[in-house]
Formats: structure tokens, sequence, C-alpha cells
């Protein structure tokens, strides 16, 4: 696995800014408060689940009369943080800001300490995040996805995929085309989408299923070539990119997404106000056009929503580590 520095994207750089305040350090003896909620997100700062936790932060917490503290805690996949919430006490002050990686850990790394679906309460689900298969324009030389997709079934071992951590949308992706044109090829897990980037660039790796936000500007600068979208419709920073659907892969939806869990055992009034607040939030103007700069999407949706695609979502990864042969290391 190759581990390289990397700059944050332009665009993650302006939603930061517009964040401003978000997160900031509250003075001592306002910790412990009832009206102080620490929000963990488990990946270090500057990733899309780090700036969509603080778009999002304010306005929640303002909606709700609190203030909310975000608190990265990295490690393992995100699951540290993780555990940290699974420990905590069902009192509402206590949640985690993490993604869709939350319920494939147990499929791809070894000695999860929690049970995604039973040591939580699920929310609701923030953002959607659309994914784009892209290539090195320097090293791909097929001019459209279906004469990639062909050059890759006929030859897989031309072709190696990068995914941006173990469980992510890209190396499950990645798993499930294999299915799909029935072949294997290899897939490299790398540690975040900086580093697979910049591999991909170069040319060490091929493909990626890749997070849109990661990698629109070098798109933009002619780096990357974007090949089609795993959202189920076009998206409109890419409007002339073709869904796998379209493609003629039907079950070839994958999204990035992020949500608010509680810890298990969370009233039914505490999740009713936090998915008020939210959902108020997402439908602001402002913060709508903010997530759009970082080609991401409003989700509104009930809890009760969230708490079916937990289940359905985590089912399917399974299927499809299990079938592409993937344990967890």
């Amino acid at each position: 696995m190759t581990i390289k520095s990397w700059g944050r994207r332009d665009a993650l750089r302006l939603a930061v800014t517009a964040a401003s305040g978000a997160g900031l350090p509250v003075a001592a003896g306002a910790q412990g408060s009832r009206n102080v909620v620490r929000l963990i997100v488990p990946y270090a700062p500057g990733g899309t689940t780090d700036v969509t936790a603080r778009l999002l932060s304010n306005r929640i917490s303002e909606g709700l009369g609190q203030t909310w503290v975000i608190e990265n805690r990295s490690g393992a996949n995100g699951a540290i943080g993780a555990q940290e919430i699974a420990r905590s006490a069902p009192d509402g002050l206590n949640l985690l800001y993490s993604n869709e990686v939350h319920l494939v850990l147990k499929f791809v790394q070894s000695g999860v300490p929690f049970d995604a679906l039973a040591d939580f309460t699920p929310i609701l689900r923030t953002v959607r995040i659309p994914y784009v298969l892209v290539g090195g324009a320097n090293n791909i030389r097929q001019a459209d996805a279906r004469a990639l997709l062909a050059a890759v079934k006929q030859d897989p071992n031309r072709f190696t995929f990068a995914g941006s951590t173990l469980g992510s949308v890209g190396q499950l992706g990645a798993a499930a085309l294999g299915q799909k044109l029935g072949t294997e090829f290899t897939i490299v897990a790398y540690r975040g989408s900086g580093p697979a980037v910049n591999d991909l660039i170069s040319g060490a790796v091929s493909l990626m299923f890749a997070p849109l936000g990661a990698v629109q500007p070098l798109i933009e600068s002619g780096q990357l070539k974007a090949f089609a979208v795993t959202a189920s419709g076009r998206v409109p920073l890419l409007p002339e990119a073709p869904t796998m659907v379209e493609l003629g892969y039907p079950d070839m939806v994958f999204e990035g997404w992020t949500g608010i869990w509680g810890p298990r055992g969370l009233s039914a009034d505490k999740v009713a106000a936090v998915h008020k607040a939210a959902t108020a939030a997402l439908r602001e103007p402002e913060i709508v056009q903010r997530l759009a700069a970082i080609g991401c999407t409003p989700i509104l949706e009930s809890s009760a929503d969230f708490v079916r695609l937990t289940q359905t979502e985590q089912a399917r990864n399974g299927e499809i580590a299990r079938n592409a042969g993937i344990r967890p290391e």
C-alpha cells in the first residue's frame, strides 16, 4: 500500500471556510453541560465527511438551542470514533457523524469492536456523495465508458482499481463491477482518497470509483478523465458522464453518503429533535449551494427510512464482499 501526503482540494477549502466557527472549542466549564453536544467525526479534518459535518453543525445547534462541538477521532477506517459513541450513554450529548463505510467495516476489517446496527440509533442521513469512474488522462486511452468496460472485460490484467479505504464505495464498486463483467482484477485499498488519486494520476493504478468532490478539480484541469457515474441519475457537475445504469448495469448504483447516529437506546424524542433541526438546515438555500460546490446534495428522509437503509445496505455490502472473496484484514 502506498501512503502519500495530499493537500486539500480547493472546493473543500471553500466549504471549510464557509463553515468557519463550527466545531470551535467551548469555554472551560461548558464541558459536561446539558446544552453541549459532542459530535464525533471519525476521520481527519478536511475530508467530505468532516466538511459536511462542519457545514451543518452550526445550523443544527442553533435550531436546537445547543452548542455542538466537533471532535475528530480518526483511525481504523472510522472504527475508533464510532466505538466512542457506541460506549456512550444515550443522553443525546454524544453523537456520531460518519458515512457509508460504517456499514461495511465488519466485512473488510477484523476486530471491529461494535455492531453497526445493534449498537447505534440511526437519526438521519444528511448528504449524498456521487461517485465517478475515473482514470488518469495520460494513461487510459479508451475514449468512452463502453470502450473502457469492454477493454477491462477483455484484458482485466491490464487494469487495477484503487479504493480510498477498506470498505469504501470505490472498493465495493470495483468488486461489484468485476462480478458483473465476470472477471477479476486487482483492487488496491489506500488510506484515504488523496494517496489513491495521486497514484491514479501517476498511472500506478488504472481506475477508481472516486468521490466527486475529491476529483472534480482534477477532471476540470484535464488530469483525470471521467467515464461514468454510479448514481441513479446523471450528476449536474458531470452532465456528459453516463450512469452505469445507462451502460447496462442496473445494479451498479453506489453512492457515498453521510449521516448522524446516536448510541443504542437514544430516545425517540431526542431522535426527532435532531432530525427536525438537521432537516431544516438541509433545506436552507445557502447550505444547499455550499453542498453543491463540493458535489453533494441533501437527503430528506425520515429516521425510519435511515433504519431501513442501514439494514438493506449492510446486507448488500456483505453479499458483494463474500462474492468477491473479500475477507476482513
